[in-house]
């Protein structure tokens, strides 16, 4: 079952950098450079929900772990255990709270999508063509926060290749759909495929397999109460805080650059961002199969095996990030004196885009080294460093455009998040170890 959990995370991720460059080559051929630079700002303020979801789902898989120790699965998603009072309760309140969450983005993301389109609204983009689209992409990301709940609950309880088969099928199905609505013509509606078909497979899978947890909803709750405040929230805030600083670091650039700049600046930034992310992801790989592992290793006190482990898999994500960096600048290269050159940064602000993203992996694959002790300190660090980026962006932005917001987020992150990242990994590690003691 862990092997193929494991498998199924690689093949999940593997997908979505597959499917990442192959949307580039679609989005290429079907739409223009402005209609890109739409696209990609649609996209990037569509992520805003992950300011609002403040890493709750990560929450909810490391509570639901703890409560499973004495619990099991029943027939169609119901529990029986010690603790299944309490985690119906717990359940329900999950939810409660995800639609809330998903009620508030609705309200905001309105109002700053149409703050900031209205802004760029012409005679070749009229309200009328980006209106209804931005409605009901912001519906659906707010619906599909709504599945969040019962996925992160049943990987928490172990099933971890279950939910990463739903996941791969909602990649699978998102993707070829968004490229057929591209292919068709549908431009900005392709920006919602995503989020709607993983609201069709996660609700399909919820019916077939897990109906139980419906009818727990459904039904009055009288089991055990259970203490949100107390259980939930540390740790939330913790893993929140470094959502947010992924949506300030990278996720705003594209519409900081279509609102002060133009759509045709910000679809180039779009694409670039998407290119780097797509490498990272990949090579996160690495790091993200050995999870589990790393944290049995510190479990057992076995650090030589710990530190084995996360170097070894720590050095191939780096080399795989680093050859399909120089490839891709080599393509990069190749399609200079093509029309498909100016959909992509030039060729310096581009390089210094992976690099960015470079740094941001390496600090990545520190944080969940550190997680293992269930610990997330480096969280603060990320958010300065996000905090820093955003008005430096916003005046560079204006200034310089894109070439200058590269700078910006390349210096923070080289310059202040990786070095101190560093030192303090190192010191937490010297620090936990020797206080747990172990080989």
């Amino acid at each position: 079952m862990l092997r193929s959990g494991l498998s199924l995370i690689v093949a999940q991720r593997l997908w979505q950098g597959f499917a990442g460059l192959l949307t580039v080559l679609v989005i290429s051929f079907t739409l223009t450079q402005e209609q890109q630079g739409w696209y990609y700002t649609f996209l990037s303020l569509a992520a805003l929900y992950s300011v609002f979801e403040m890493g709750l789902a990560a929450a909810l898989i490391q509570v639901t772990a703890h409560m499973f120790v004495n619990m099991h699965w029943l027939p169609q998603g119901r529990v029986a255990g010690d603790a299944a009072a309490v985690f119906s309760s717990f359940f329900s309140r999950s939810v409660k709270v995800y639609a809330v969450f998903a009620l508030l983005f609705l309200l905001v993301a309105f109002t700053v999508g149409f703050n900031v389109f209205s802004h760029k609204t012409s005679q070749a983009v009229s309200a009328e063509t980006w209106g209804l689209p931005w409605v009901f992409l912001v519906m659906m990301t707010a619906l599909n926060m709504l599945t969040l709940p019962f996925l992160a609950v049943v990987e928490g309880s172990g099933e971890i290749a279950e939910v990463y088969k739903v996941r791969l099928l909602q990649g699978v199905t998102g993707a070829i759909a968004c490229w057929a609505v591209l292919y068709l013509g549908g431009w900005l509606w392709a920006a919602m495929m995503m989020p709607l078909c993983g609201i069709m497979v996660t609700v399909l899978w919820i019916l077939k397999k897990r109906s139980g947890l419906l009818r727990g909803l459904a039904g009055k709750n009288t089991g055990a109460g259970f203490n949100w405040t107390h259980e939930i929230l540390p740790l939330q805030w913790r893993i929140g805080l470094n959502w947010i600083s992924v949506f300030l670091m990278s996720q705003l650039a594209t519409p900081i650059l279509f609102y002060y700049q133009n759509p045709v600046v910000a679809g180039q930034m779009g694409l670039s961002l998407t290119i780097a992310h797509m490498l990272g992801i990949v090579a996160q790989s690495w790091i993200a199969r050995r999870v589990p592992a790393l944290s049995q290793a510190v479990a057992k006190k076995e650090w030589g095996l710990l530190d084995r482990l996360f170097k070894k898999d720590l050095r191939h994500s780096l080399l795989v990030f680093f050859a399909g960096a120089c490839v891709v600048m080599a393509m990069h290269s190749l399609v200079e004196k093509t029309e498909y050159f100016a959909r992509v940064l030039p060729f310096w602000p581009f390089a210094g885009l992976l690099a960015f993203v470079f740094f941001y992996h390496i600090n990545g694959a520190f944080s969940s080294q550190l997680r293992s002790f269930k610990k997330e300190p480096l969280a603060w660090v990320s958010l300065a460093g996000a905090l820093l980026i955003l008005p430096g962006s916003v005046y560079a932005a204006k200034l310089y455009a894109a070439s200058g917001v590269v700078m910006v987020m390349l210096s923070v992150q080289a310059l202040f998040v990786f070095p101190l990242s560093f030192f303090l990994w190192r010191q937490f590690n010297r620090n936990w170890r020797a206080a747990a003691g172990g080989a």
